[in-house]
């Protein structure tokens, strides 16, 4: 639900700005550093068709602790260092997450949520030595 944010200090041309969540808000006003979301999203070109990827553009800012970032829409990113802590990594298929799988680190899908693990690469992650 879109919600309109008066702090002309951060907007550039000094006029309100709508952000998408009461925590973007909240953040604009609050946070010590923001800037723009370059996370890739998806696009399509209605005149041709194709696909591609574009920046997200939504207003981001850094977690609590020193964890990561995130941004109005949703998309996060937690530290390298963290997720090497709390035994978790990020997978883009199911060959990825097995291969994490098969060394004992918690595999989670790109967008934040669960993934499904292929069991060969499981297997021969767990093989490998060390």
């Amino acid at each position: 639900m879109p919600v309109t944010c008066r702090n002309r200090k951060r907007h550039a041309d000094d006029a309100p700005a709508v952000h998408d969540s009461v925590d973007a808000v909240r953040a604009c006003f609050l946070a010590e550093q923001i800037w723009t979301c370059d996370w890739q999203v998806p696009a399509r070109n209605d005149e041709d068709g194709e696909d591609y990827a574009v920046d997200c553009g939504g207003l981001a800012w850094f977690l609590p602790d020193d964890r990561g970032y995130t941004c109005e829409y949703g998309h996060e990113h937690i530290h390298a260092e963290v997720r090497r802590r709390e035994r978790w990594d990020y997978a883009a298929d199911p060959q990825e997450a097995g291969l994490l799988a098969g060394r004992g680190i918690q595999p989670v899908a790109m967008n934040g949520g669960g993934i499904d693990i292929d069991p060969q690469a499981m297997r021969y992650a767990a093989s490998l030595p060390g």
